[in-house]
């Protein structure tokens, strides 16, 4: 190369350096966080033999099986996908009640079964629930006497009713269930339409 009258000789050398690096960005090791939906394909044999475990649990099981560390609400997220894989949606529970009270009645004719719908934005959802089966009512009549007592117990959970149940008494002064319900709560308008249809 030649800059006006002074030649100059350029030699380069080009050499790789391979080296091990140990800083924090290239020590970085490709890792991926477990999703709900991750959490549902692996937990679903768990919450199979046992439906009742609880998310705590389930998310100790996940990490002691696949030495990883998974958030509360991702756990949560995929025992809920995992629930409804197992036992179908809530629209599709609601469904099968009344293919429950079409076969019971079919079965046992003189049975009461009532099923209360609500209208919420234009979507029907499930209000209250009253069954007394055919074979409690007829026990009742031949041998209870003629008092029924009515209570109900809070329940939890998603659906947070409450449980109430109409019990006699037999001959031996022992309880005896005639009737049970699910209302949405501990008011007198519940309590006048389950005695309604008691």
């Amino acid at each position: 190369m030649s800059y006006g009258n002074v030649l100059i000789s350029v030699i380069m050398q080009v050499t790789a350096l391979i080296d091990q690096h140990n800083c924090s960005s290239s020590a970085r090791r490709l890792t991926t966080t477990p999703t709900a939906a991750w959490v549902a394909s692996r937990g679903i044999k768990h919450l199979r033999k046992d439906p009742n475990m609880g998310i705590k649990e389930l998310k100790k099981q996940l990490q002691d099986d696949h030495k990883c560390e998974i958030h509360y609400d991702t756990v949560w997220k995929g025992r809920q996908i995992a629930m409804k894989e197992l036992f179908g949606s809530w629209e599709e529970s609601f469904q099968m009640l009344y293919n429950w009270r079409a076969e019971v009645l079919k079965h046992s004719p003189n049975s009461v079964i009532e099923i209360d719908i609500k209208m919420v934005d234009g979507k029907v959802h499930f209000h209250r629930f009253f069954c007394a089966l055919s074979p409690c009512i007829e026990g009742f009549l031949e041998g209870c006497r003629p008092y029924l007592s009515i209570d109900s117990t809070a329940l939890n959970g998603r659906w947070c009713g409450h449980l109430a149940a109409a019990t006699a008494l037999d001959g031996h002064n022992w309880m005896y269930p005639v009737a049970f319900g699910f209302i949405d709560g501990d008011t007198t308008k519940n309590w006048e339409w389950f005695d309604s249809v008691a």
